[in-house]
């Protein structure tokens, strides 16, 4: 009897640990419960008039307590029943919110918008917040329940009567144009990052006398967006405005021999200084030999200036350059922090097999530092895709033409239509390469 007596205490303690409510998932229920209070949908007679705002008890329906109750579950359990009713709650969210929408249309002109207001959004918010407490608890299937639910409202339609849908049905063909060029900018700056930032972290790396590299990294990075934008303009108007193609190619092959003497004098500086500085310089020199030289109509029709191929002031030149330095940091960070973090022992090691210096780079630092390395990536593609918005400012298209086309007319439901497809590429994109991270480390047994 006294032998057995220890097995269900233990027992009473699983029991009453499964019952223990999380914190994550106490505050994913406590914004729910919140989220009940506040209005969720507001209806307005266009675009962008001022409209009244109605919360979830404002109309006939169960679902409303049927969410309550979930959210009551959802603090309550534990593991894999939290990731199911997570699925659940999602469920009955959307189901609510196109209920909500069909009963507040009814009866209304074609001009009529609903739109998404407080409660919606903290609503969404304490979904995301418990499926993190779902996704920490259990890894397995029962986290799929969500975007199963996710899969399934969007296919029955249940947005489609709000705002924002109502505006991407109006620009379709336009929001796909967007939608392409705000990718083909940011993944042509974080491609030409990792080109030029990879080198720079490998040379910042070899030695503790170049850690200034580090530095000028950083430094670009606390120059604002439309700060750094508004430097390129003037020095790209005056490149496409004043040089032609046969002097753009007699600076270049200059540009070339003085590159491999800063290379030689001074290593990755060169690299550094060749954005800024030779823009800069090719505007000065562009003018001053264009002055010299005087007009030369044969020369004016036969070689077009660069302005023809895409240099100017305003566009995707200077946002892709802008870009490309600010994604320069977490590359060049994380390549240099990669190579430091391995170990010296695994040097020494490659050293005592007789490995030469670019060996044991290739197939010993190089490996160990690629998972690092693929972070670095990551946080210049997140980091891109964000900054790409402001890009639009200087005709440069991409989402944030809608972000900017709402702000200026006043209609939330535009700006959502750009913000929201934002938001939900970079979370894509995160998590996508955090998959290949997990795969990559995997591999290489870190």
């Amino acid at each position: 009897m006294r032998g057995s007596s220890p097995e269900p205490r233990a027992q009473g303690k699983t029991r009453s640990a499964s019952l223990n409510p999380s914190p994550v998932a106490l505050l994913a229920a406590g914004l729910g419960f919140l989220a009940l209070l506040l209005p969720w949908l507001e209806l307005k007679p266009s675009r962008i008039a001022v409209g009244e705002s109605f919360g979830v008890w404002g109309w006939p329906s169960v679902w409303p307590w049927v969410l309550l109750t979930l959210w009551f579950g959802i603090a309550l359990v534990r593991g894999h029943w939290r990731g199911l009713l997570l699925g659940m709650t999602l469920l009955v969210w959307g189901l609510l919110v196109g209920q909500g929408a069909a009963a507040l249309l009814s009866n209304q002109p074609e001009s009529a918008r609903v739109s998404a207001t407080a409660g919606f959004w903290l609503s969404l918010l304490a979904l995301y917040v418990g499926y993190f407490a779902a996704y920490c608890e259990s890894r397995g299937w029962a986290v799929l329940s969500a975007p199963l639910a996710l899969t399934v409202l969007l296919l029955l339609g249940v947005f489609n009567l709000l705002g924002p849908v109502l505006e991407f049905q109006s620009w379709r063909n336009q929001f796909a144009t967007e939608l392409w060029r705000h990718l083909s900018l940011s993944s042509s700056a974080v491609i030409l990052a990792i080109a030029v930032g990879v080198p720079l972290g490998v040379f910042a790396a070899s030695s503790t006398r170049y850690g200034w590299v580090l530095g000028a990294m950083g430094f670009l990075q606390t120059i604002p967006s439309l700060a750094l934008f508004g430097l390129l303009l003037p020095l790209l108007a005056g490149v496409s405005q004043a040089m032609h193609l046969e002097v753009a190619l007699a600076l270049l092959g200059v540009g070339v021999f003085a590159f491999r003497w800063l290379w030689a004098l001074s290593g990755g500086l060169a690299v550094l200084l060749v954005l800024p500085l030779g823009l800069l310089a090719l505007a000065i020199a562009g003018v001053w030999l264009n002055n010299l030289l005087g007009p030369d109509p044969l020369r004016i029709a036969l070689l077009a200036p660069l302005q023809e191929s895409g240099i100017r002031g305003i566009g995707a030149a200077p946002a892709v350059l802008a870009l490309t330095l600010y994604a320069l940091l977490p590359v060049v960070l994380n390549v240099y922090t990669g190579l430091r973090s391995v170990p010296e022992a695994v040097k020494d090691a490659g050293r005592g097999m007789g490995m030469s210096p670019a060996q044991l780079f290739w197939r010993v630092e190089l490996p160990l530092a690629l998972p690092l390395m693929l972070e670095g990536i990551r946080g210049a593609a997140l980091l891109t895709i964000g900054i790409t918005t402001v890009a639009a400012l200087i005709g440069a298209g991409g989402l944030g033409y809608f972000v900017l086309r709402g702000a200026e007319g006043g209609a939330p439901d535009m700006v959502l239509l750009g913000a929201v497809p934002i938001i939900a590429l970079a979370l894509l994109v995160d998590l996508a390469l955090r998959f290949a991270g997990g795969l990559l480390r995997r591999r290489v047994g870190t």
